[in-house]
């Protein structure tokens, strides 16, 4: 008797054969990772058969770089697997054709802003390096941006001739977490349903879930009925009573757990009853940021008490101490930052994630070199702090003076780091003369300290000056944020504490989790979707995309679990979405927590 995955994998094998593309939905935790990687290793093992010229590769296309890393060490880095990520899969597809590159540029209007009248590139170079977008008249060079590579791709993909080409070179293309890729692409890969053979295109298979599409502009469900339908149905990641919760929120695609499952437990706790005025604006129904912190450490205690049985010893205020393999999920970084004090840090950006992710150059200084170096002299390793702080050269110590002008600043910025702001921290640096490394944060100090400096050419509308100066209030606001919310934001993002965005966890999976659903980001909202669950086949437009939006997010967050899972909910629930919950998990593991004031005194 043949295993699920052997099936699938005769699937994929026999498709190939007979030239048709196919399609793996698997379900969070059912192993479609495993099915890609078994499919390349019995290309790899009847190579002459798949690949029958010499130069011919498979090629693998990941979301991210992880993904790709994971895929070539498990394929043992076969010369015959082209494994990376869709821009890089892209730009090896595009780049011998730089010349009509230009040309569609142009035909697409990609670069309007950047053109200055111009209607031809000719004579220019194309590249894709940095991801953003560049046009240099002065030194005829065009750089493509992120976004770029796709829209590119979709026009190309409708020629015959590239089409073929691609062929010769990827007769077969897999692409991992095809739910996640830029919209139109796959549809464009896969080619007009009447295209001849000889301009057929690479064979696809796509491995992904569309109900963990969480993504903006991505593709979602691939509706196409050309790929041969493949499912994997048994859930190896989580134990019986999160597979049963997820089964009753999607009976369409029904898992089975494995043989060795545990029960494990699903509860869920709301806060209907919190009598304090609720929070407003993009808020709108959340209890207070008191109340919130108050009924996530009640939770905690209560489940690690009567369903992890991992004691009832909360963790620190700043939720640093907590058991292995637990996960705290928050809507957005805001409510992460509630919880770990760094609201005035959260506050000074426009857009919430760009500090999380070191768009900003002092920020990129601050938690990828200074942070780390000073580490590396907690630690007393000099050499890799000098390193750190300047990896062009280490700094030269060749007296004892030297040492001592080290002791100093090293001694202030101590004291800066624990008492002082940001801009306090960031002057010393910018003052001292003993490392350098600091090129982009000191032309963003200047470009803030003195607009006027700016380029006038990129001053050249009103839109560019509006984001010149708020990119200077921004800069402003980070100077006054103390210190030590840099230091909290770093330890979390060291992995120093439980804490996660329900975005940030796609992918990974814990032990116990403990889904916090708020309020704070308007295109994901969870209690509405439970409200109007019971009449989905109902919704059309964009109520069905708020719909699936929210939808596919809850999924994915309670999906991480492999053996309980908790979910609280600090946003009042209509009767509907409760009536959805009860259906789901029954009354008995539904509590609604009681509060006097902001503290919680128990749940019934």
């Amino acid at each position: 008797m043949t295993t699920e995955a052997e099936d699938v994998t005769r699937t994929i094998l026999t498709a190939l054969r007979e030239g048709r593309h196919f399609k793996v939905e698997a379900g969070a935790g059912a192993g479609k990772t495993s099915s890609l990687i078994e499919a390349l290793r019995s290309i790899l093992a009847d190579r002459a058969r798949y690949l029958p010229r010499p130069h011919q590769r498979v090629a693998c296309v990941t979301y991210t770089n992880v993904a790709r890393d994971e895929i070539i060490s498990r394929t043992d880095r076969s010369p015959y697997v082209f494994a990376e990520t869709i821009h890089g899969f892209l730009w090896q597809l595009l780049s011998p054709f730089r010349k009509h590159l230009l040309r569609h540029i142009v035909e697409l209007d990609l670069m309007p802003s950047k053109m200055e009248g111009r209607t031809s590139l000719d004579g220019y170079t194309v590249e894709y390096s940095t991801g953003f977008q560049k046009v240099d008249h002065d030194t005829r060079q065009v750089r493509l941006g992120h976004n770029d590579l796709p829209v590119l791709a979709r026009a190309f993909f409708a020629l015959p001739k590239f089409r073929a080409l691609a062929a010769d070179r990827f007769p077969i293309v897999f692409v991992d977490e095809y739910q996640d890729t830029p919209d139109g692409l796959a549809e464009a890969m896969l080619g007009a349903p009447d295209d001849e053979a000889t301009s057929r295109g690479p064979l696809c298979g796509f491995f992904g879930d569309h109900w963990q599409q969480i993504y903006e502009n991505a593709c979602g469900a691939l509706e196409d009925t050309r790929p041969v339908q493949v499912f994997r149905r048994r859930n190896r990641r989580s134990q019986r009573a999160v597979v049963n919760f997820l089964n009753t929120m999607r009976p369409e695609l029904t898992q089975t757990t494995a043989p060795e499952a545990g029960e494990g437990t699903v509860a869920i706790y709301h806060t209907n009853e919190w009598a304090g005025t609720r929070l407003t604006h993009h808020r709108k129904g959340q209890i207070g940021w008191n109340a919130a912190h108050a009924a996530r450490r009640w939770v905690l205690d209560d489940v690690r008490d009567r369903f992890w049985s991992t004691g009832a010893s909360g963790p620190d205020e700043q939720g640093g101490a907590e058991e292995p393999s637990t996960k705290i999920l928050m809507l957005t970084h805001e409510t992460i930052a509630g919880e770990l004090g760094y609201q005035k840090l959260h506050g000074a950006f426009r857009r919430n994630d760009s500090y999380v992710k070191k768009e900003d150059h002092a920020m990129a200084f601050f938690m990828d070199t200074l942070e780390p170096a000073l580490l590396h002299h907690r630690n007393k390793r000099y050499g890799a702090m000098f390193d750190a702080l300047d990896p062009r050269g280490r700094p030269p110590i060749n007296s004892s003076a030297d040492k001592q002008e080290w002791m100093v600043f090293l001694t202030k910025l101590g004291e800066a780091r624990k008492t002082g702001t940001v801009g306090d921290v960031l002057d010393l640096c910018l003052e001292q003369q003993l490392f350098d490394g600091l090129g982009k944060v000191r032309e963003r100090h200047r470009k803030a300290v003195s607009p006027s400096g700016t380029d006038p050419q990129a001053m050249s509308d009103d839109k560019a000056e509006a984001r010149a100066a708020a990119r200077t209030k921004e800069y402003q606001q980070l100077r006054k944020v103390p210190y030590a919310e840099l230091l909290a934001l770093n330890e979390h993002l060291g992995g120093g504490t439980p804490f996660a965005t329900q975005h940030g966890v796609k992918g990974l999976e814990f032990n116990r989790v403990l889904a916090v659903v708020s309020k704070g980001h308007s295109r994901f909202q969870i209690p509405e979707m439970l409200a109007n669950f019971s009449r989905r086949d109902e919704l059309v437009d964009k109520e069905l995309e708020a719909f699936i939006r929210a939808r596919n997010l809850f999924y994915v967050a309670c999906s991480r679990a492999r053996e309980h899972l908790a979910i609280l909910f600090t946003t009042k629930l209509q009767p509907a979405s409760l009536d959805t919950l009860r259906e789901w998990v029954g009354e008995s593991r539904i509590t609604s927590l009681r509060f006097d004031g902001d503290t919680v005194v128990g749940g019934e």
